[in-house]
C-alpha cells in the first residue's frame, strides 16, 4: 500500500462542509495533517436560512481529534471573503474542494425563474467565485489542487431537475478549461459525481439507501485527487459505495454527408443517419485539438477526394496497414522555388543574422562581394511541399494537421544555394514508421537547378496517435540522428532571440497560426505563440558555420538534427558544440530553463584545402 498520503502544511477548503460531503471531507483532510477551512452558510437543502452551528460542529469536531481548523460563514457567492478565512488564518491556499450545493427540484415548466438563478448562483457562479479567489495564490506559489462536484443529473440528466443537471455540466466545462490553464503551474482540476447521502439527497432517496451511500465512501478519492503526488488533471469520476470509475468522450467515426462543389442536404443526413451514429470502432477525443483536427481534415479530404471516413486512425489495422504501405514511393506534384536576394536576406534576419557582427554582413547586404545565401536557407525551398497541402492527397495517408509534429529535419547540399534563382522541386514519401504512439512520415524533397541536383531536405513527420496499425519501426532510408560527445563542448555561443523573432521568421513563407495567433496557439496547449523550429534550427547552423568554418558556406555538407521541446521568442539560445573532425555535433538549449529544445544535431563541413580528414560519408560508417 506504500506510506500513508499526508497533508502536512497544505491549506484546505472545502465548501459546504458542516455535514454529509463536506464534513466527511474536511474530516478526513484534518486526520491527515491539512490546516482546514470549513466553510458552511448554514441553510437548509433549499438554500434557506444561515447560520454558524454546522460549521462550529465540524471544526469543534476536528479539533478535539487534534486536529487545526477554522470556520467560514460566508456564501459561496462571495469567494473572496471564503478564501481570505484561509489566508487570515494559514497564510496560504492549497486546496479547495468546491461541495455546497443546494436543490430546487422542479419539472420543467413549473421552474421559476427564481429557482434557475439560485442553483446556477450557488453550484456554479459559487464555485467559480471560490475558485478565482483562490486561483492567483496557487499559481503565485506554482501549486493547488482543485475539485469540482458535478453529479450523474448533470451528466445523463434527470426528470426534475433541469435546473440542476445545467449548472452540473456546467462545472465539469469550468473544471476542463481550468485544467489546461493551470497546467503550466502545477495547479490541476479534476471533477467528481458522487453518490452519497446528504442533506440534499435524504428527500429523493430511500432512507436505507443514504445510510448505505456514506460520505466516507466518497471522501478517498477526493484526498487521493488533491494529494501533491496525483499527477491527475481534467479527469471526471462517478463514485459511491466504494466503487470508483472514470468517465471520458466517445464518438462515432460518423459520415461525410457532402461532396465537393454539391450542397449538403437533409436528405444527405438521413441516408447516412445510422452510419452516423454507429459506435463500432468509435474514437475518444481527449482535447479541442483532436475534436477540431477531424473536422479540419474533413475539409481537404472533400477537396481532394470527394468524401471519407472522418477518422481515419480508427480503421481496422489490416486497412490501415496497407493504407501507409501504399503511400510509400507516392509523389507529390512536382513544384518550384523562385527566390531573389530578398528572401535571401530576410531569411538570415530572420535566424538571427545580424549588422552587429561584420561577419554577417555577407548574408544580409546584397551589395556585399561575397553575397551568400545562409546553408539552411534550403530547408525554405524544400518546405513548399508540407505547407502546400499535398501531403493529404497522397493515397493511404490520413493526415490531421491538427497532430503533425515536426520530429526532424536533415538537409544537405551539393553545392552552394545560388544568390538568387529558381529551383524544381520534387517530393516523395520515403517511408512510413509505426512508432506506436504514432505514425512517422518520412518526406523527401530534391531541389535542382536545371538537371543539377542543388541539396536535398528530408522531413520527418510525427502523427500523434495514428500509430499501432502494425507498420515498421525503423527504416534504412532515414539519415540517423548522432548522439552528442560525453565530455564538455568545445564550444559554446549564445543568442537572445527577440520577441518579434517568430513574427520575422514567418515572412520567409511558414505561416502557421501557431507561431503569430496567441489564441490558436492557447488552443494548442502553448501559453503563447512558439518559436519555429526551423528558427532555432537556423540559429544553431548559423553558429556553426560562424565558430568552424569562418562564414564559408562551400564548406557546408549537411546538417541533421531532432526537434525536442519549443521555444517562446524572447528566451536564449545556448548553442553547445563539439568538434569530431568534420563533424560538429551540436545540442541547443534554453539558457533560461536549461531545457534541451534540439538534440542529437551534427553539421557536417567539408574539408578546408591541404587538410586531410575524413569525408561525411566516412563519418557516417
Amino acid at each position: 500500500m506504500g506510506s500513508p498520503l499526508r497533508f502536512d502544511g497544505r491549506v484546505v477548503l472545502v465548501t459546504g462542509a458542516g455535514a454529509g460531503l463536506g464534513r466527511a471531507y474536511a474530516l478526513a483532510f484534518a486526520e491527515r495533517g491539512a490546516l482546514v477551512v470549513v466553510n458552511d452558510l448554514g441553510g437548509d437543502f433549499k438554500g434557506v436560512g444561515k447560520g454558524s452551528l454546522a460549521a462550529d460542529k465540524v471544526v469543534e469536531e476536528i479539533r478535539r481529534r487534534g486536529g487545526k481548523a477554522v470556520a467560514n460563514y460566508d456564501s459561496v457567492e462571495e469567494g473572496e471573503k471564503v478564501v481570505k478565512t484561509a489566508l487570515d488564518a494559514f497564510g496560504r491556499i492549497d486546496v479547495v474542494v468546491n461541495n455546497a450545493g443546494i436543490l430546487r427540484d422542479r419539472s420543467f415548466a413549473r421552474i421559476s425563474d427564481e429557482d434557475w438563478d439560485i442553483i446556477h448562483r450557488v453550484h456554479l457562479r459559487g464555485s467559480f467565485q471560490v475558485t478565482r479567489a483562490a486561483w492567483e495564490h496557487m499559481k503565485k506559489q506554482k501549486y493547488g489542487r482543485i475539485i469540482m462536484t458535478s453529479s450523474a443529473s448533470g451528466i445523463y440528466g434527470n426528470f426534475g431537475q433541469a435546473n440542476y443537471s445545467a449548472a452540473k455540466l456546467g462545472l465539469l466545462g469550468l473544471a476542463n478549461s481550468l485544467a489546461i490553464e493551470g497546467r503550466k503551474s502545477n495547479i490541476h482540476c479534476n471533477t467528481i459525481a458522487p453518490n452519497a447521502g446528504s442533506r440534499m439527497t435524504q428527500t429523493v432517496m430511500p432512507e436505507d439507501l443514504v445510510e448505505a451511500l456514506k460520505p466516507e465512501y466518497v471522501a478517498p478519492l477526493v484526498l487521493w485527487l488533491c494529494h501533491e503526488s496525483c499527477e491527475e488533471n481534467g479527469g471526471l469520476f462517478e463514485v459511491g459505495a466504494g466503487w470508483i470509475g472514470k468517465l471520458r468522450w466517445e464518438r462515432t467515426l460518423g459520415a461525410i454527408v457532402r461532396q465537393k462543389n454539391h450542397p449538403m442536404t437533409p436528405e444527405a443526413v438521413k441516408a447516412n443517419w445510422k452510419k452516423i451514429c454507429d459506435f463500432e470502432n468509435a474514437s475518444k477525443p481527449q482535447s479541442i485539438q483532436e475534436s477540431t483536427g477531424s473536422i479540419i481534415e474533413v475539409l481537404s479530404k472533400i477537396d481532394s477526394e470527394g468524401g471519407v471516413s472522418a477518422n481515419h486512425t480508427s480503421r481496422a489495422t489490416s486497412t490501415a496497414t496497407s493504407g501507409f504501405a501504399g503511400a510509400i514511393g507516392q509523389k507529390l506534384p512536382p513544384f518550384s522555388y523562385a527566390y531573389t536576394e530578398l528572401e535571401a536576406i530576410m531569411y538570415a534576419l530572420g535566424v538571427g543574422a545580424s549588422i552587429k557582427d561584420p561577419k554577417d554582413l555577407k548574408f544580409i547586404y546584397e551589395g556585399s562581394s561575397d553575397f551568400s545565401c545562409l546553408p539552411t536557407f534550403g530547408v525554405i525551398i524544400g518546405q513548399k511541399s508540407m505547407m502546400g497541402g499535398g501531403l493529404a492527397e497522397i493515397p493511404g495517408l490520413s493526415i490531421n494537421f491538427a497532430k503533425v509534429l515536426h520530429g526532424e529535419q536533415y538537409l544537405e547540399l551539393y553545392k552552394p544555394l545560388p544568390r538568387a534563382g529558381k529551383l524544381k522541386c520534387e517530393a516523395v514519401v520515403a517511408d512510413v514508421l509505426d512508432k506506436g504512439s504514432g505514425v512517422v512520415i518520412i518526406m523527401d524533397v530534391y531541389s535542382y537547378s536545371e538537371k543539377e541536383l542543388i541539396c536535398h531536405n528530408q522531413f520527418s513527420l510525427f502523427l500523434v496517435g495514428s500509430g499501432g496499425f502494425g507498420g515498421k519501426r525503423t527504416s534504412d532510408k532515414v539519415k540517423v540522428a548522432v548522439a552528442i560527445p560525453n565530455r564538455p563542448p568545445d564550444a559554446v555561443l549564445t543568442d537572445t532571440t527577440s520577441l518579434n523573432q517568430a513574427a520575422l521568421y514567418r515572412l520567409s513563407g511558414d505561416w502557421n497560426p501557431l507561431h503569430i495567433d496567441p489564441n490558436f496557439a492557447s488552443l494548442a496547449g502553448f501559453d503563447k505563440p512558439i518559436l519555429h523550429g526551423l528558427c532555432t534550427f537556423g540559429f544553431s547552423a548559423r553558429r556553426v558555420l560562424q565558430q568552424f568554418a569562418d562564414n564559408d558556406v562551400s564548406r557546408f555538407k549537411a546538417i541533421k538534427a531532432r526537434f525536442a521541446k519549443p521555444v517562446y521568442p524572447g528566451q536564449t539560445l545556448q548553442t553547445e558544440m563539439w568538434k569530431e573532425g568534420n563533424r560538429i555535433h551540436f545540442q541547443t538549449k534554453v539558457q533560461e530553463t536549461g531545457d534541451i529544445v534540439i538534440s542529437n544535431a551534427y553539421v557536417d563541413l567539408a574539408p578546408t584545402s591541404g587538410t586531410s580528414a575524413k569525408t561525411p560519408s566516412e563519418l557516417l560508417t
